[in-house]
């Protein structure tokens, strides 16, 4: 039996929400002249393609779509390559040794499920420093809503480990992931202090730390 260790990418891995969210706001302006609030937490899919959805429904932009989708993820790609050249990426403390000593834990099964295009968040996680080679990864590029990013996510990892999962526990730093764990039956561990909840961890600085509050005992003997 393995548990599976679900993480999201901006404001939990990577240090990203700012850049993220500037990027993505001015490439939705210079292509629709449409402002994105700065309240994501409004709508009903906070994922980078939930986004841009209700936006063009709400401006009777239907008609363009397909045009609008693709040149707002190409204008928001150039905008953050372009802004990780200038001002590099952080990871959050830790996190980059979490993921890697959590590749080694016989219990664990990593996953990556994120509200943003897969090319984007690859290339955030990249700079960051983060390897995720072979590690399972769905984002809005293959689904429109968060809950459904996890669960395939899920689906990915039963199918690449082959192996029935205990748990599903899922890392992420905005309510909407809360909610999003809620609406699954997942666990949540709230990465930060944006958002109440009783799992919460500040940063990734302490492996043993973290398992523990989890209750995944196997911390005690990998890390003694």
């Amino acid at each position: 039996m393995k548990n599976l260790f679900m993480l999201d990418v901006d404001g939990t891995l990577v240090d990203s929400c700012q850049m993220d969210h500037e990027c993505f706001s001015e490439a939705v302006y210079d292509v629709t002249g449409l402002t994105v609030p700065d309240d994501w937490g409004g709508y009903t899919n906070v994922t980078d393609a939930g986004i841009i959805e209700e936006l063009i429904d709400s401006h009777e932009l239907q008609r363009e779509k397909i045009m609008l989708f693709r040149e707002i993820k190409r204008v928001f790609t150039h905008k953050l390559a372009d802004a990780i050249a200038q001002q590099g990426l952080k990871p959050l403390p830790g996190a980059v040794a979490f993921i890697d000593e959590m590749r080694y834990m016989p219990t664990v099964a990593l996953a990556i499920a994120t509200g943003g295009w897969e090319e984007t968040a690859r290339m955030k996680l990249k700079a960051a420093g983060f390897n995720i080679d072979g590690i399972v990864f769905s984002s809005c590029s293959d689904a429109m809503s968060r809950s459904e990013v996890m669960a395939l996510a899920a689906f990915r990892a039963k199918q690449d480990y082959g192996v029935h999962f205990e748990r599903r526990i899922y890392f992420g730093d905005g309510v909407w992931d809360k909610q999003a764990t809620q609406s699954l039956n997942y666990e949540f561990v709230a990465v930060g202090d944006k958002v109440e909840h009783d799992v919460r961890v500040s940063n990734f600085t302490n492996p043993r730390a973290i398992l523990g509050k989890l209750g995944i005992e196997e911390s005690q003997r990998q890390y003694a």
